[in-house]
């Protein structure tokens, strides 16, 4: 008999090879939506997977963002499922979010019609209706391999090729359809009934609920520049023959890693001009805003971009909007008595607009500087004063807001939405979520710079994100230009800085400890690549250190 000890305290005993479902169903009443995963000694574990081991045990239910990952998941397997049975020769590929939705492109020559996509959601509306039961399957690799070759890429059994040869895989089965996605599934198909499928560019659209509102379907809102933006990405990376985990691992093993690396820093070279060259183009230009999400890069792209207006004849001022935090003493708390760093008030707006409109008039400024260690602003000696063909460029997670700058007309400044848009995937159906592309960079940089260790930065997130979805996402629209700081190569990089910062994190962390378990899994697979050929101005630099631009950030 295994122990298991619930959150709670309680000792219960159970046969050795149960699963955790049979508890989760007693259990959930407790629970104020449906269990849909567990966590078995801090680690993410299936509902249906074997116990072979005393632990802890605690569950995760569907009303949050890690459940909502789960139900999403399987939404992606029961779409996989419905059109392998409906339509065998179609190929999906599964893209990226947008918002609420997930776009899946279709590759195959026979194209997905608006009366076929019906046809498939009906399906699997069908599937969830007499809940369908998800199998799992635990095989030994060369059994997973042998099922999987009929639903992986070539570059996904490779990676699969590397793990050792006595690991256990898991594989899942919905009527007959294999399934090999990274991560728990539910338990059958009646756990995710909230759904709807929407023709979309060239595939489809899965649009679910939000977090915190499992069974609600909100409407879907369009974004298309930042689709473009994504859909750019990822035809560029397969151009290129670096799209997936697999290729990029190819590379480093042949030795072309320092080609890749001078290639994607050469676009964002490239885009970076394009972008001074519009700006250039806008001759009543003042204001240049550059905002967007926790580590998307925001400083270093606002560096680099005002040098590749200089080359055009302007003369940009670069201004952190960070540096406008207030004092910690003085930031906005939250109900819980929490500090609130991410809302909009937690920026000086007196100052920051005072500042502006002399700036603007044409005094001579001096500048703040933010301490993070202290939290404090601090005052250097920095003084700034715009001359003729000067344009400020100023960069922070609130740039898009026009509340904070509504005193300049909208002809006289230019809004820039950037973000780490990575088309790095395992396979079609096993993408890289920019979330946790983002997420290891600022713990990379938080370990650098802001004295934080990995368990800070990973109980802290959830709070960022919140604030991400409240205070920046809802304005990307009305950017004028989308730039991507994405590296191709940068997951290989981050994996030396990352991991023995993931190792250090106590399973006591809780869910810190679940998603840096995630994280290093998913690190597991990359090969890791030296940095030493990276340029100093590289956006890299901003979160690994020896950056050009250290002073700025």
């Amino acid at each position: 008999m295994l122990k298991l000890q619930l959150s709670n305290g309680q000792i219960i005993e159970v046969e050795e090879g149960s699963t955790l479902l049979p508890l989760a169903q007693r259990l959930s009443d407790k629970y104020a939506s449906p269990i849909v995963m567990g966590l078995y000694n801090g680690e993410e574990c299936d509902l249906q997977r074997p116990l072979t081991a005393d632990g802890t045990v605690d569950f995760v239910e569907v009303n949050n963002s890690v459940g909502m990952r789960v139900y999403v998941r399987t939404l992606l397997f029961m779409l996989i499922a419905a059109t392998k049975k409906l339509y065998p020769d179609v190929h999906l590929e599964v893209r990226n979010s947008l918002g609420s939705a997930l776009y899946c492109k279709d590759n195959s020559e026979r194209k997905l019609t608006a009366e076929d996509i019906r046809s498939i959601e009906e399906y699997m509306h069908k599937m969830a209706e007499r809940k369908e039961s998800i199998k799992l399957l635990r095989l030994p690799k060369s059994e997973a391999i042998d099922m999987a070759c009929a639903i992986c890429s070539d570059d996904n059994l490779a990676l699969l090729a590397q793990v050792p040869d006595d690991t256990v895989l898991t594989i899942n089965l919905l009527e007959g359809v294999p399934g090999y996605l990274f991560g728990p599934m539910c338990p059958d198909a009646g756990y995710v009934p909230c759904f709807e499928l929407l023709p979309y560019a060239d595939g489809v659209i899965i649009n679910y609920p939000d977090n915190g509102n499992w069974q609600v379907l909100p409407p879907f809102v369009d974004q298309p520049r930042l689709n473009d933006a994504y859909q750019e990405a990822e035809e560029w990376s397969a151009m290129i023959h670096c799209n997936t985990v697999g290729k990029l691992n190819k590379i480093i093993d042949l030795g072309y890693a320092e080609k890749i690396i001078q290639v994607a820093e050469a676009l964002h070279e490239k885009k970076l001009a394009n972008i001074a060259d519009i700006l250039a183009s806008h001759h009543e230009l003042k204001l240049v805003l550059i905002a967007g999400p926790s580590s998307s890069g925001k400083t270093s792209t606002a560096q680099r971009l005002s040098i590749q207006m200089a080359v055009n004849g302007l003369r940009p001022i670069a201004v952190s909007m960070d540096d406008y935090y207030k004092n910690r003493v003085d930031s906005p708390r939250k109900a819980d008595g929490s500090y609130d760093f991410e809302c909009l008030e937690a920026i000086d707006l007196e100052l920051f607009n005072d500042h502006l409109q002399r700036l603007l008039a044409g005094e001579k400024v001096k500048m703040p500087k933010y301490n993070f260690r202290t939290g404090c602003r601090e005052y250097r000696g920095n003084e700034l004063q715009l001359q003729e063909n000067s344009v400020l460029v100023i960069e922070g997670i609130h740039g898009l807001n026009e509340k904070l700058t509504p005193s300049v007309p909208a002809e006289h400044k230019i809004k820039i939405y950037v973000s780490a848009l990575t088309p790095m995937s395992f396979d079609e159906y096993n993408r890289i979520r920019t979330t946790d592309m983002r997420l290891l960079r600022r713990m990379v940089r938080d370990s650098q710079f802001r004295s934080h260790d990995a368990e800070t930065t990973l109980r802290t997130w959830s709070d960022v994100r919140d604030g991400e979805e409240k205070y920046i996402f809802p304005y990307q629209s009305s950017a004028d230009i989308i730039f991507n700081t994405t590296l191709i190569y940068e997951l290989a990089v981050l994996k030396k800085y990352a991991e023995p910062l993931l190792r250090a994190v106590p399973q006591s962390a809780g869910m810190a400890y679940t998603t840096a378990h995630r994280l290093l899994n998913i690190l597991s697979y990359v090969k890791p690549l030296e940095d030493n050929v990276i340029p100093n101005n590289s956006i890299l630099r901003e979160f690994i250190g020896g950056s050009v631009f250290k002073d700025a950030l």
